[in-house]
C-alpha cells in the first residue's frame, strides 16, 4: 500500500533540498512531483506588535456606525 505525502522543499541548482523533515526508510523508493507554482510566504516582522502604538493619531468621527443613508432600502 502506497503512502502520499507532500514534502516542501527547494532546488538549490543541483539537487533538490528538503525544507521539512522527511520520515522514511533509507533506500525507501520515492516518486517527486515538481509543482513549479510560486509559493506565498509571508514576511514576519522584526518586532512583535506594541498593541496601541498609534493611540491619539486617529480621530472617528461621533456617527461613525450610524447607519448609512445609501442602505436606507435594505433596513
Amino acid at each position: 500500500m502506497s503512502q502520499v505525502a507532500s514534502i516542501k522543499g527547494h532546488f538549490d541548482g543541483r539537487w533538490v533540498v528538503l525544507d521539512e523533515p522527511a520520515s522514511l526508510a533509507i533506500g525507501q523508493p520515492v516518486r517527486v512531483l515538481v509543482d513549479s507554482e510560486p509559493v506565498v510566504q509571508t514576511a514576519k516582522p522584526d518586532r512583535p506588535s506594541r498593541f496601541g502604538f498609534a493611540k491619539g493619531m486617529f480621530e472617528m468621527r461621533e456617527d461613525f456606525n450610524d447607519p448609512l443613508d445609501e442602505f436606507a432600502e435594505y433596513r
